[in-house]
């Protein structure tokens, strides 16, 4: 019999009852605090990156943190175990990305067992909790290393693109081929990865995205959903991708093709001496406009190759940030061609007021981000200048029955208000609205632990499926 990856045990706890507790108001504000010491040993990882030899001193610079001779030997140490960390880390990804993507021949449980080997080594390098705790605890660690750009010169550069945001997030040339490469069997599923080079000027690299299909009969004709990830998620560089389990693992093996996309700078798409999505933040605003244009023209490719690939239906859904990105696919998809835009879109925790978001969100202000803006000049108005290209659009492009929202009443982080507004201002009809009495991270365990969200996906891939059979015409923008 084949090797096939398995469900990690940390799903399986989670979607159980245990789970239930991560819906709770007490784990909310504890679920906030974790992702904060999270994002302080993600910095610390990314200085080690770009500082590897150089000393503690530099290091530190490298971190945005405080000289501290006294902890020199210390680093010293930490800086060496990182190093044998990231040397297994290259060695294993060199080795996986040739059975992939390169001329080595593996069998399939090789490849199965490259993957286990590629994913342990990735999550020991990409979390070093037991390495740089001391920091943390010992020494200010901060979770964002802040290069806010200057807000005269900013607006100066895009406030024109402000005024005219459908051409911003317009395709710009011809989108290049998309790349696939070699499988793998997961838990009732088949896997792989697809690859092409972002649309985007504004990120220069390749999109990526990990697919997931049914292990059994035909895969030529599977509705499909393009699902994106929340701010900060490391993808498959860690043995445990929650997506992967709820989305991608549940929905393949019921005759779905669930395509999971890395955003920009997250995951393995992540900049040197930054840790995953670090720039969407620290670069706030531009960065932040610039992630949304690049990862909604991204998912468009994605929407076109599923169709090249049989699709009689795609949908583009995400949580939080993800879920942003849904709302800018939605809002923007009407300037690239009909084979680029989705039947329906699925928002998930997403907020409509990004610049609001940036300005006082919860995470927002956990991060320092005000301050930092404030600190380099930035106002609410100079923000609401660029509000065109940080929010979604006030029309749709796509139908609004075609818009089905999730949300928690209590969220603070992506706040249900500003939420609420846009979904009125685009006439989405209240049986489109699923609302949860959750926070944040309530949201993100009803995804994990309930079958909701994937009964009502199922339900709408499906109608608009039968509605293609039937010759029915798509929905025209609304």
């Amino acid at each position: 019999m084949t090797d096939s990856l398995d469900t990690p045990l940390a799903h399986r706890l989670a979607s159980s009852p245990v789970g239930g507790v991560f819906e709770t108001r007490p784990f909310e504000s504890m679920l906030l605090r974790g992702f904060l010491r999270g994002f302080r040993i993600s910095r610390a990882r990314a200085a080690a990156d770009v500082s590897l030899g150089s000393g503690p001193s530099a290091y530190l610079a490298a971190v945005g943190a405080p000289p501290a001779p006294h902890l020199h030997p210390r680093i010293e140490r930490a800086l060496a175990e990182y190093a044998r960390l990231r040397s297994e880390y290259d060695d294993a990804t060199e080795r996986w990305d040739d059975a992939f993507w390169g001329d080595a021949e593996t069998t399939p449980d090789e490849r199965v067992e490259l993957e286990r080997e590629r994913r342990r080594a990735s999550a020991r390098r990409a979390m070093p909790a037991s390495t740089f705790r001391f920091l943390a605890s010992d020494h200010f660690l901060p979770p964002v290393k802040y290069e806010i750009p200057n807000p005269d010169e900013a607006i100066g550069r895009w406030a024109a693109h402000a005024a005219h945001p459908d051409r911003f997030y317009g395709l710009r040339g011809e989108i290049e081929p998309v790349e696939r490469s070699r499988e793998l069997r997961g838990p009732g599923t088949v896997e792989y990865l697809v690859r092409f080079p972002s649309p985007s000027p504004y990120v220069g690299d390749s999109a990526t995205a990990r697919v997931y299909e049914p292990a059994e009969g035909d895969r030529s004709a599977l509705p499909t959903l393009v699902f994106n990830h929340g701010f900060g998620m490391l993808n498959d560089q860690l043995t445990y991708w929650p997506e992967e389990e709820y989305a991608g693992r549940a929905l393949a093996p019921e005759g779905y093709r669930v395509v999971l996309p890395e955003a920009p700078w997250h995951g393995r798409r992540e900049k040197a001496g930054l840790y995953s999505g670090e720039p969407y933040v620290a670069r706030a605003p531009v960065a932040t406009f610039q992630l949304f244009e690049a990862s909604a023209m991204e998912n468009g490719v994605l929407v076109e190759w599923a169709r090249s690939r049989g699709a009689p239906v795609v949908g583009v859904g995400g949580l939080s940030l993800g879920g942003l990105t849904a709302l800018h696919v939605a809002g923007h998809c009407g300037a690239w061609p009909e084979s680029m835009r989705p039947d329906l879109v699925f928002p998930v925790a997403a907020t409509g007021a990004v610049d609001e978001l940036l300005a006082d969100g919860r995470l927002s202000r956990r991060l320092g981000l005000p301050g930092a803006l404030s600190a380099a000049g930035w106002t609410r108005a100079r923000l609401r200048q660029l509000a065109p290209l940080l929010n979604p659009p006030a029309d749709p492009d796509i139908d609004p029955s075609r818009v089905v929202a999730f949300r928690g009443l209590r969220d603070e982080v992506a706040p249900a208000g500003s939420a609420e507004e846009l979904l009125d201002a685009w006439d989405v009809p209240a049986e489109n609205r699923i609302e949860w009495r959750t926070g944040h991270f309530g949201v993100f365990a009803k995804l994990v632990r309930g079958g909701e969200f994937r009964g009502v996906v199922r339900e709408r891939l499906n109608a608009v499926a039968r509605s293609a059979d039937a010759g029915e015409p798509r929905p025209r923008s609304a």
